[in-house]
């Protein structure tokens, strides 16, 4: 019995699929492809031929910052939206797995049993059932939307894909700002030790211009336009105390924990290497980077969404096979059944709906016009990105230059200016000057550094930071 019940099943499913096989193969359309324009050959930007490869999977680590490397590991273990993202993606596995056995015909076993029953009356009259009731097995298979269920099916593996390229692209994205707000955080405390140098290098002009205006040999208003400038440096020192503060919380959050007792040990950007970015050929980016790879989901969702549309113009294809056997015992049963086999199969079809189905089909294809566009926009746009972003890299590596040439002429400028001014020589105006000049190219100098790595860390995420879809 066993063995004729599982020989039904899969009668009834190889049926049902070679149904589905020779009219549902018709209803899978291919998905539009991109214009032959939309992907470049090879960067504009400067790229070493040699060199090409793409991100790794650890890309933070090419900053050579063992702290980062440890606030990362600390960021993926707590951070709240990751948990989150990954909890979506385990409830997407669960949908794909649902639609997966909605492929299979639907099953079903029966067994029931004879009953007795007497009761005894008051006045001696005994009432009872026929206690040889037969033992019954039923199965049953069904099988139905046969023609459309490829396209069903196809329509949640490419909702699965979109969701699980989305949790890439979110991991990403908070990966990305966690390296850029501890950078910003090394940048506040560059920025607060030469605020302290500001401040010393103030005081200092200020006892000079105070002793001065003392002897008689400068007006007092020299003096009061430097102590402006002392407090004005002293408040910018106790704004960056501050903004340290609120990007400690930030770091905190991204990591999971709160701002009490959190902190790191970095008190600059000058140990942190800008590492040399070298994409692979631009073809490959489709299947790297996560938003790219859930735009062409979504539109592979769009074409299924289409087919199942266009199913309805074809008739509803259903399938029923069902076994049955009894005996008036269970040894019967199991040694000799008699089982009975049956079969049907139903084909329904709409004549006449007022044009439904056809309004149905041209709303899913101005669908399919849509998502083929925001594809192709979203593609564009990442190889525009990347673009700006390779030659970017490589001005900001001259204005670092600059920067870094700039200040060392402030730094000797303000020291010579310095000098002089004690000395009697130079007028206090200059010395405001050439102070100011330098307070302006330390903040450049750092603020560059700071751009500079920011646009390393874009870079990796406009590459994908590593990631690549398994199809």
């Amino acid at each position: 019995m066993k063995e004729l019940y599982g020989r039904s099943v899969r009668t009834a499913a190889l049926l049902s699929l070679s149904i589905a096989a020779l009219t549902g193969c018709a209803l899978q359309s291919d998905v539009p492809p991109l214009d032959q324009t939309d992907v470049p050959a090879a960067w504009l930007g400067p790229v070493t031929t040699d060199a090409m490869v793409w991100p790794t999977v650890n890309w933070w680590e090419s900053f050579g910052d063992t702290e980062l490397t440890g606030l990362i590991a600390q960021v993926q273990a707590g951070n709240f939206d990751l948990a989150n993202n990954q909890r979506n993606l385990q409830a997407a596995q669960l949908a794909l797995r649902e639609a997966q056995f909605n492929l299979l015909p639907r099953a079903s076993l029966t067994i029931g049993t004879g009953a007795s029953y007497s009761d005894s009356r008051v006045d001696g009259v005994q009432n009872s059932t026929n206690a040889g009731s037969p033992f019954d097995v039923a199965g049953a298979v069904s099988y139905t939307d046969i023609l459309s269920k490829p396209a069903v099916y196809t329509q949640a593996l490419a909702d699965f894909d979109s969701r699980a390229a989305q949790v890439a692209d979110v991991a990403l994205n908070t990966l990305g700002t966690s390296a850029s707000t501890y950078f910003q955080l090394l940048l506040i405390r560059d920025k607060t030790t030469a605020a302290r140098q500001n401040v010393a290098n103030a005081e200092a002009i200020s006892e000079i211009a105070n002793a001065r205006v003392a002897a008689g040999v400068a007006v007092p208003i020299e003096a009061l336009q430097q102590q402006i400038a002392l407090q004005r440096e002293r408040a910018s020192l106790s704004s960056l105390l501050q903004s340290d503060l609120a990007a400690r919380a930030s770091l905190a959050l991204l990591s999971g924990r709160g701002v009490q007792g959190f902190d790191i040990a970095g008190q600059t950007l000058a140990n942190i290497v800008v590492p040399q970015v070298q994409p692979g050929l631009p073809s490959e980016l489709l299947l790297r980077r996560p938003d790219l790879v859930q735009a062409e989901a979504q539109l592979r969702s769009t074409v299924a969404g289409l087919d199942i549309a266009r199913s309805d113009y074809f008739p509803s294809i259903s399938l029923t096979g069902g076994l049955n056997t009894s005996s008036t015992s269970l040894s019967e049963l199991v040694t000799s059944p008699d089982v009975y086999f049956r079969s049907s199969a139903a084909i329904l079809q709409t004549l006449l709906d007022t044009g439904q189905r056809a309004r149905t089909v041209e709303r899913t294809r101005l669908t399919l016009d849509s998502s083929l566009a925001t594809y192709r926009r979203t593609v564009l746009a990442a190889f525009n990105e990347i673009e700006v972003l390779l030659s970017s890299i490589q001005l900001q590596t001259e204005q670092v230059n600059v920067a870094q040439q700039n200040l060392n002429a402030a730094e000797e400028s303000f020291r010579i200016a310095q000098v002089r001014y004690e000395e009697g020589v130079t007028e206090f105006q200059t010395v405001l000057t050439s102070q100011n000049t330098l307070f302006s190219s330390r903040n450049a100098y750092l603020d560059s550094k700071l751009q500079q790595l920011n646009t390393a860390v874009s870079l990796y995420q406009a590459l994908g930071g590593g990631w690549q879809f398994a199809d």
